[in-house]
Formats: structure tokens, sequence, C-alpha cells
């Protein structure tokens, strides 16, 4: 009798250890699951990041997935769809953007760089006062955040003012002060040329993702300064 009633107790409980051990496996790949949907998103943020200045140049290795947006324009597709909802609120505020620049190869790059050094050199500066006064208003090829494609120039349509002369216009002046809700940042701001190393371009804006660029407008923060405070060891 005694035998009849241990054999159920001794059935019942390696049942229970098989479903607590299943359910411990369950719970580690579940655990497992939503680390590596972490990781990659943060590598992901991460390389939305990248910084590229002065100092540091365009990764040999670096490489994305790019849409033709029309008209020549090509972009990095992790930044398209808000480029897009940005530039059409834009318009509904009354701007009325268009993209001068995008993603750029290394090769255009450089010849954007030889064709801005020989104007200067026409104008009657020498080899070495040109490129001391090209590295503020220029990047060097491998050294430009277009060759990332994360990196759009933006105008206001049918204004006839040098780009320079552009930051008070409607578009750009709505820019300036939303672009930071659809994830980009205007990279090279007025008040900070001694970080960024740039002079002020109101027309240049970057891609760095929603979240980052709203932490980085609400504490006034160059890509430089938010870099070596959120993710520098």
């Amino acid at each position: 009798m005694n035998g009849k009633v241990k054999k159920p107790a001794k059935a019942r409980l390696k049942l229970w250890l098989l479903l607590a051990a299943v359910l411990l496996v369950v719970l580690i790949l579940v655990l497992l699951g939503l680390r590596l949907y972490q990781w990659k998103k943060e590598l992901e943020q991460t390389r939305l990041l990248t910084l590229v200045d002065r100092e540091h140049p365009v990764e040999d290795d670096y490489n994305s997935e790019f849409i033709l947006l029309g008209e020549g324009q090509m972009l990095d597709s992790r930044c398209v769809d808000d480029l897009e909802a940005m530039l059409a609120a834009c318009r509904q505020a009354g701007g009325d953007p268009v993209i001068t620049a995008s993603f750029r190869t290394w090769g255009a790059q450089e010849r954007a760089w030889e064709e801005a050094l020989a104007a200067l050199t026409e104008q009657g500066f020498s080899q070495e006062e040109a490129e001391r006064l090209l590295e503020t208003r220029l990047d060097r090829p491998g050294y430009s955040e277009h060759e990332l494609g994360l990196a759009v120039d933006l105008a206001e349509q049918g204004s006839e003012l040098p780009q320079e002369q552009q930051a008070e216009t409607q578009t750009l002046r709505w820019l300036k002060e939303n672009s930071w809700r659809y994830g980009f940042i205007l990279r090279y701001p007025e008040n900070k040329t001694a970080l960024t190393g740039m002079d002020y371009r109101p027309w240049h804006y970057r891609y760095v993702g929603r979240e980052a660029a709203a932490q980085i407008h609400e504490l006034d923060l160059s890509l430089e300064e938010y870099i070596q405070m959120f993710y520098s060891e």
C-alpha cells in the first residue's frame, strides 16, 4: 500500500521539476532575447553618433544602407523617414526647404575641397593660407559627415541669399528651433566653434536619432560634448 502511494508522488515531483526546468529555460531565453535587443539598440544608437570631425576621420569599414531621395540626393536609410517628416512639418509651418547636399563619396568631397581651394588661391591667398582658412569652412576628404550619409544641407527654396546668409530665412529659423524633434541637430552652432572646430553653419544638420537629439537640445550641447558626457569611458 505504501509503495503504491509513493510511486505517484515521485512521478508528480519529477513532473514539477521538469516543468520548473522548462520554465527556467524559457525565462533565460526571454532575458537573453531582451538583452540582445537592448544590445542591438545600443549598438545602433552608437553608430548614429559616429563622430567625424577634424580629428576623427570616417572609418574605412563604415558602411550604410542608402536610399535615393531623388534629384541625385541620397541618405542613410535610418534617417529618411524622420527627414521627410521634418521637411513636411517645416512646409506646414510656412517654410520651403530644399536639400542642397546629402551623401557624398570621398571623391566628391575631394573635388569640393580642391575647387574651394582653387577659388581662394585665385583670390590671392597662398596655398597655406587658403588651406588654413578653408579648414573652418569645409571638411577635408575623409573628414566629412556627408560621407556617413547622416548629414544634410538645407536651404530655403528660391532664396537668392548666399548660403551663409540664410540663417534668418523662414526655413532655417524653423529648423533651428524644431529639428531636434525629428532626430536632427544643428551640427555647427554659432556658440560652439571652439568645440567643433568649424564656423557656424546654419544649413548643416546631422541625424543622431530622436532621443539623443532631444538631450542635446535640452542640455545645449555640441555633438562632441554629448559624446564626451555620455559615451566616453
